[in-house]
Protein backbone atom coordinates (compact mmCIF):
# COMPACT_ATOMS: atom_id res chain seq x y z
CA UNK A 1 0.00 0.00 0.00
CA UNK A 2 2.68 2.44 0.85
CA UNK A 3 4.19 2.23 -2.64
CA UNK A 4 0.72 2.48 -4.14
CA UNK A 5 0.20 5.65 -2.31
CA UNK A 6 3.95 6.84 -3.40
CA UNK A 7 3.54 6.48 -6.59
CA UNK A 8 -0.04 7.99 -6.48
CA UNK A 9 0.93 11.02 -5.11
CA UNK A 10 3.94 11.03 -7.92
CA UNK A 11 1.71 11.31 -10.91
CA UNK A 12 -0.99 13.78 -8.92
CA UNK A 13 2.38 16.12 -9.21
CA UNK A 14 3.23 15.25 -12.13
CA UNK A 15 0.15 16.05 -13.88
CA UNK A 16 0.14 19.33 -12.54
CA UNK A 17 3.63 20.19 -13.46
CA UNK A 18 3.04 19.11 -17.37
CA UNK A 19 1.06 21.49 -18.75
CA UNK A 20 0.56 19.29 -21.92
CA UNK A 21 -1.86 16.96 -19.20
CA UNK A 22 -3.62 19.66 -17.39
CA UNK A 23 -4.12 22.29 -20.08
CA UNK A 24 -7.41 20.58 -22.23
CA UNK A 25 -9.16 19.90 -18.93
CA UNK A 26 -9.11 23.19 -17.71
CA UNK A 27 -10.30 24.59 -20.90
CA UNK A 28 -12.63 21.75 -21.13
CA UNK A 29 -14.10 23.41 -17.84
CA UNK A 30 -13.30 27.41 -18.57
CA UNK A 31 -15.01 27.57 -22.05
CA UNK A 32 -18.80 26.37 -20.29
CA UNK A 33 -18.04 28.60 -17.79
CA UNK A 34 -17.35 31.18 -19.33
CA UNK A 35 -20.64 30.06 -21.55
CA UNK A 36 -22.63 30.15 -18.36
CA UNK A 37 -21.61 33.35 -17.18
CA UNK A 38 -23.01 35.32 -20.21
CA UNK A 39 -26.04 33.54 -19.93
CA UNK A 40 -26.63 33.35 -15.88
CA UNK A 41 -30.51 32.43 -16.38
CA UNK A 42 -29.72 29.37 -18.23
CA UNK A 43 -31.96 26.31 -16.50
CA UNK A 44 -30.38 22.79 -16.11
CA UNK A 45 -32.38 22.18 -19.58
CA UNK A 46 -30.07 24.50 -21.42
CA UNK A 47 -26.98 23.23 -19.78
CA UNK A 48 -27.34 19.82 -19.95
CA UNK A 49 -26.43 19.64 -23.82
CA UNK A 50 -23.99 22.16 -23.28
CA UNK A 51 -21.86 20.63 -20.53
CA UNK A 52 -22.48 16.98 -22.15
CA UNK A 53 -20.00 18.18 -25.15
CA UNK A 54 -17.63 19.37 -22.87
CA UNK A 55 -17.44 16.48 -20.77
CA UNK A 56 -17.45 13.55 -23.62
CA UNK A 57 -14.38 15.94 -24.65
CA UNK A 58 -12.72 15.73 -21.15
CA UNK A 59 -13.34 11.88 -21.10
CA UNK A 60 -12.04 10.87 -24.73
CA UNK A 61 -9.85 13.90 -25.89
CA UNK A 62 -8.45 14.60 -22.31
CA UNK A 63 -8.25 11.22 -20.84
CA UNK A 64 -7.05 9.08 -23.11
CA UNK A 65 -4.51 11.13 -24.07
CA UNK A 66 -3.12 11.24 -20.60
CA UNK A 67 -3.63 7.42 -20.08
CA UNK A 68 -1.26 7.01 -22.70
CA UNK A 69 0.88 9.64 -22.49
CA UNK A 70 1.62 9.27 -18.56
CA UNK A 71 2.90 5.56 -19.85
CA UNK A 72 4.61 7.13 -22.45
CA UNK A 73 6.35 9.80 -20.19
CA UNK A 74 7.34 7.52 -17.72
CA UNK A 75 8.91 4.85 -20.05
CA UNK A 76 11.03 7.98 -21.46
CA UNK A 77 12.00 9.72 -18.23
CA UNK A 78 12.81 6.27 -16.96
CA UNK A 79 10.69 6.41 -14.20
CA UNK A 80 9.88 2.93 -14.94
CA UNK A 81 13.30 1.71 -14.84
CA UNK A 82 13.51 3.32 -11.39
CA UNK A 83 10.26 2.18 -9.85
CA UNK A 84 10.93 -1.44 -10.73
CA UNK A 85 14.26 -1.30 -9.15
CA UNK A 86 12.30 0.30 -5.92
CA UNK A 87 10.58 -2.97 -6.15
CA UNK A 88 7.51 -1.34 -7.42
CA UNK A 89 5.01 -4.13 -8.78
CA UNK A 90 3.32 -3.46 -12.43
CA UNK A 91 0.25 -4.18 -11.25
CA UNK A 92 0.93 -1.04 -8.00
CA UNK A 93 1.92 0.92 -10.57
CA UNK A 94 -1.26 0.46 -13.18
CA UNK A 95 -3.43 0.80 -9.71
CA UNK A 96 -1.74 3.72 -8.56
CA UNK A 97 -1.69 5.68 -11.79
CA UNK A 98 -5.33 4.85 -12.86
CA UNK A 99 -6.08 5.96 -9.31
CA UNK A 100 -4.52 9.28 -9.35
CA UNK A 101 -6.14 10.12 -13.25
CA UNK A 102 -9.73 8.77 -11.51
CA UNK A 103 -8.75 11.35 -8.63
CA UNK A 104 -8.23 14.15 -10.83
CA UNK A 105 -11.73 12.95 -13.16
CA UNK A 106 -14.28 13.05 -9.97
CA UNK A 107 -12.88 16.49 -9.26
CA UNK A 108 -13.13 17.82 -12.91
CA UNK A 109 -16.56 15.82 -13.25
CA UNK A 110 -17.94 17.45 -10.07
CA UNK A 111 -17.16 20.63 -11.08
CA UNK A 112 -19.03 19.90 -14.73
CA UNK A 113 -22.25 18.59 -11.97
CA UNK A 114 -22.02 21.75 -10.44
CA UNK A 115 -21.93 24.19 -13.59
CA UNK A 116 -24.99 21.67 -14.80
CA UNK A 117 -26.55 22.51 -11.64
CA UNK A 118 -27.43 19.19 -11.00
CA UNK A 119 -28.77 17.82 -7.39
CA UNK A 120 -30.03 15.04 -5.29
CA UNK A 121 -30.26 11.71 -7.51
CA UNK A 122 -29.36 13.62 -10.94
CA UNK A 123 -25.81 14.71 -9.53
CA UNK A 124 -24.95 10.80 -8.29
CA UNK A 125 -25.92 9.51 -12.02
CA UNK A 126 -24.18 12.22 -13.94
CA UNK A 127 -21.36 11.16 -11.49
CA UNK A 128 -21.75 7.18 -12.07
CA UNK A 129 -22.28 7.08 -15.58
CA UNK A 130 -19.51 10.04 -16.34
CA UNK A 131 -16.94 8.37 -14.13
CA UNK A 132 -17.70 5.08 -15.23
CA UNK A 133 -17.02 6.67 -18.99
CA UNK A 134 -13.51 7.88 -17.66
CA UNK A 135 -12.73 4.79 -16.14
CA UNK A 136 -13.17 3.32 -19.76
CA UNK A 137 -10.84 6.05 -21.20
CA UNK A 138 -8.02 5.19 -18.55
CA UNK A 139 -8.51 1.95 -19.71
CA UNK A 140 -8.27 2.40 -23.41
CA UNK A 141 -5.68 4.83 -23.08
CA UNK A 142 -3.47 3.03 -21.13
CA UNK A 143 -3.73 -0.05 -23.45
CA UNK A 144 -3.10 2.26 -26.23
CA UNK A 145 -0.64 3.35 -24.58
CA UNK A 146 1.63 -0.51 -23.95
CA UNK A 147 0.56 -1.86 -27.45
CA UNK A 148 2.14 -0.85 -30.52
CA UNK A 149 -0.86 1.24 -31.59
CA UNK A 150 0.48 4.03 -29.44
CA UNK A 151 0.65 6.46 -32.44
CA UNK A 152 -2.76 5.98 -33.10
CA UNK A 153 -3.37 7.93 -29.51
CA UNK A 154 -4.65 10.65 -30.24
CA UNK A 155 -6.85 9.32 -33.66
CA UNK A 156 -9.15 7.12 -31.38
CA UNK A 157 -9.34 10.02 -28.86
CA UNK A 158 -10.48 12.74 -31.12
CA UNK A 159 -12.62 10.33 -32.48
CA UNK A 160 -14.26 9.32 -28.98
CA UNK A 161 -14.21 13.26 -27.73
CA UNK A 162 -15.88 14.69 -31.10
CA UNK A 163 -17.71 11.83 -32.82
CA UNK A 164 -20.72 11.97 -30.03
CA UNK A 165 -21.19 15.44 -30.79
CA UNK A 166 -22.18 15.33 -34.05
CA UNK A 167 -23.99 11.94 -33.95
CA UNK A 168 -26.35 13.95 -31.94
CA UNK A 169 -27.37 15.55 -35.36
CA UNK A 170 -26.16 12.68 -37.67
CA UNK A 171 -28.11 9.46 -38.18
CA UNK A 172 -24.99 7.36 -39.99
CA UNK A 173 -22.90 8.85 -36.92
CA UNK A 174 -25.54 8.21 -34.07
CA UNK A 175 -25.23 4.52 -35.80
CA UNK A 176 -21.52 4.02 -35.94
CA UNK A 177 -21.45 5.58 -31.67
CA UNK A 178 -24.81 4.60 -30.33
CA UNK A 179 -22.93 1.65 -28.63
CA UNK A 180 -19.97 3.33 -27.44
CA UNK A 181 -19.47 4.62 -23.91
CA UNK A 182 -19.06 8.25 -25.11
CA UNK A 183 -21.98 8.48 -26.65
CA UNK A 184 -23.74 6.65 -24.13
CA UNK A 185 -22.66 8.98 -21.26
CA UNK A 186 -23.46 12.04 -23.92
CA UNK A 187 -27.12 10.75 -24.50
CA UNK A 188 -27.49 10.24 -20.72
CA UNK A 189 -26.62 13.75 -19.93
CA UNK A 190 -28.61 15.27 -22.77
CA UNK A 191 -31.84 12.96 -21.29
CA UNK A 192 -31.39 14.28 -18.13
CA UNK A 193 -29.93 11.37 -16.53
CA UNK A 194 -33.11 9.12 -15.59
CA UNK A 195 -34.95 8.27 -18.85
CA UNK A 196 -33.12 4.40 -19.26
CA UNK A 197 -30.24 4.95 -16.88
CA UNK A 198 -30.09 1.33 -15.89
CA UNK A 199 -29.92 0.66 -20.02
CA UNK A 200 -27.33 2.78 -20.64
CA UNK A 201 -25.31 2.12 -17.27
CA UNK A 202 -25.34 -1.60 -18.77
CA UNK A 203 -23.83 -0.70 -22.13
CA UNK A 204 -21.65 1.30 -20.23
CA UNK A 205 -20.49 -1.54 -17.93
CA UNK A 206 -20.43 -3.86 -21.27
CA UNK A 207 -17.54 -1.47 -23.13
CA UNK A 208 -15.61 -1.43 -19.44
CA UNK A 209 -15.53 -4.97 -19.91
CA UNK A 210 -14.49 -4.92 -23.34
CA UNK A 211 -11.99 -2.49 -22.67
CA UNK A 212 -10.61 -4.27 -19.56
CA UNK A 213 -10.25 -7.45 -21.47
CA UNK A 214 -8.77 -5.69 -24.49
CA UNK A 215 -6.32 -4.29 -21.52
CA UNK A 216 -5.40 -7.48 -19.79
CA UNK A 217 -4.36 -9.31 -22.91
CA UNK A 218 -2.31 -6.12 -23.92
CA UNK A 219 -0.63 -6.10 -20.55
CA UNK A 220 0.32 -9.79 -21.53
CA UNK A 221 1.69 -9.57 -24.52
CA UNK A 222 3.67 -5.82 -24.09
CA UNK A 223 3.09 -4.85 -20.88
CA UNK A 224 4.77 -4.20 -17.88
CA UNK A 225 5.83 -7.42 -16.09
CA UNK A 226 8.17 -7.70 -13.02
CA UNK A 227 10.83 -7.79 -16.20
CA UNK A 228 9.98 -5.27 -18.64
CA UNK A 229 9.25 -2.46 -15.69
CA UNK A 230 12.70 -2.80 -14.30
CA UNK A 231 14.37 -3.09 -17.76
CA UNK A 232 11.67 -0.23 -19.35
CA UNK A 233 13.39 1.87 -22.32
Amino acid sequence: MRKIKAVFSKQIKSFFKNPSMYATPLAFLLIPFAIFMLMPGASEADRGPIISQFVVMFAGISMIGNSAGVIAEDRSTMNLRFMGMAGVKPYQYLLATGGALLFISLCVLTLFGLMAQYSGEVFVNFLIITMLGVTCSILLGITLGLSKFYKFTMLVALLLGVGPIFANTNEVLNGIFRLTYAQQVNAAIISDLTTNFNETLKIVLINAAVLLFAFLITNMRNGLDGERLSKSK
